[in-house]
């Protein structure tokens, strides 16, 4: 077991191991976006109907949290993240073969149930280790190493689907999978003590602290807006400003790339300022990019609407590494039912929201970018309850 390390310097081995880990949701999310309307070709079936596998794993993620945190103080960090990875490399092969909408639904929904048991672990071998400032450093230091995943996902559906068909991208995420659980075997640490806190003890001390709630809340709802914007990136790119498929994954790492870069400068600003301060700066931002949307939705120009999608996802950048910090910064102990509430939350409130969205059938931009706007006055509402 590692003993507590009190600066992140010197890590990067484990920074890239647990960014790998934490890249299969957006990989899983993300890489079949430019394929969503030939899924529905294929299928014979509206987009929408396709769509609402975002939500289904989304939902599924969520629950899956709830399991993988109670695993992960129990079982060890390192055990639940590979059974993790191994239940999600099944079920992503088990989706190369799948070919009716059903199997799709319900496999998806096992994929993202055992992705979200492995990415659990992450958020709680930081906490083992590192605190504070430094938390937030590897987090945000995770976090940018992490965001490659979702920026070049959609590039790399876009090419599978140029030379196969897509349902050869649930092979390439088993493939994937199968890698890291392979680097997770031999080269994660066992981090963490075992809990033996009762399970429901274990939730409500986390549920019944004010402070940690308003950050996991903060969070989840400024994720919310997110999530939207993946649901209805292809209908805003592809079909409302008619980008084609090969040039849609540059729009969309856009987005992902500005977050990069906010979080870098998130990394050297949290030397001089407290997360907490830089936490409701991000939210701000979130606020701002999502009222001048919704302004310029009315007679939307492309590259305006590219611009401010941008400062609105890159605030992210500002407020994921800095509210885990400051949420996991409570509990020492069971901090994998501390990150699972947090994954909860994040995906369950995402999924809802996202799943409103999805039922949203509009030819304008102005409802999607209304959503965006309130799922930040939220998490700033919640900031400040």
């Amino acid at each position: 077991m590692i003993s507590f390390m009190k600066t992140a310097h010197n890590h990067l081995q484990l920074i890239l191991l647990l960014a790998l880990l934490s890249s299969v949701t957006p990989l899983a999310i993300d890489a079949y976006l430019p394929a969503i309307p030939a899924m529905a070709k294929d299928f014979g079936v509206a987009i929408s109907n396709i769509e609402i596998t975002i939500s289904i794993y989304l939902f599924f993620f969520a629950f899956g949290q709830f399991v993988g945190g109670i695993l992960s103080d129990r079982m060890g960090r390192k055990n639940t993240a590979m059974l993790g990875l191994f239940g999600f490399c099944i079920s992503s092969f088990i989706l190369f073969l799948a070919n009716t909408l059903e199997l799709l639904y319900i496999f998806r929904g096992i994929q993202a149930f055992f992705g979200a048991m492995a990415v659990v672990n992450t958020g709680a071998i930081v906490r083992d280790l590192f605190k504070g400032k430094e938390a937030a450093k590897v987090f945000s230091t995770i976090a940018s190493i992490m965001m490659i995943a979702p920026m070049i996902a959609p590039t790399l559906g876009s090419l599978v689907i140029s030379f196969f068909v897509w349902n050869y991208i649930f092979l390439f995420l088993g493939i994937y999978s199968l890698c890291v659980l392979i680097l997770i075997y031999f080269k994660l640490p066992v981090t963490g003590e075992r809990s033996n806190t009762k399970i429901i003890h274990a939730y409500l001390n986390v549920l019944k602290h004010k402070q940690a709630i308003a950050y996991i809340l903060a969070v989840s709802f400024a994720f919310a807006g997110m999530f939207i914007f993946i649901q209805k990136s292809p209908f805003i790119y592809m079909e409302y400003f008619s980008i084609s498929q090969d040039i849609f994954p540059l729009f969309f790492a856009a987005n992902v790339l500005t977050m990069i870069v906010f979080t870098r400068i998130n990394i050297k600003l949290i030397k001089d300022i407290p997360p907490a301060q830089i936490l409701k700066y991000g939210i701000y931002l979130q606020i701002f990019a999502g009222f001048v949307l919704i302004a310029i939705s009315f007679d939307p120009n492309l590259y305006a609407v590219l611009i401010f999608l941008m400062l609105y996802i890159g605030s992210l950048g500002f407020i994921f590494g800095n509210a885990m910090a400051c949420a996991l910064d409570f509990f020492k102990k069971d901090a994998g039912v501390a990150n699972a509430v947090i994954g909860i939350s994040e995906f369950s409130i995402g999924g809802l929201i996202g799943f409103l969205a999805s039922l949203i059938e509009t030819t304008s931009l102005t409802p999607i970018f209304i959503m965006m706007s309130i799922t930040a006055l939220l998490a700033l509402f919640a900031l400040k309850r």
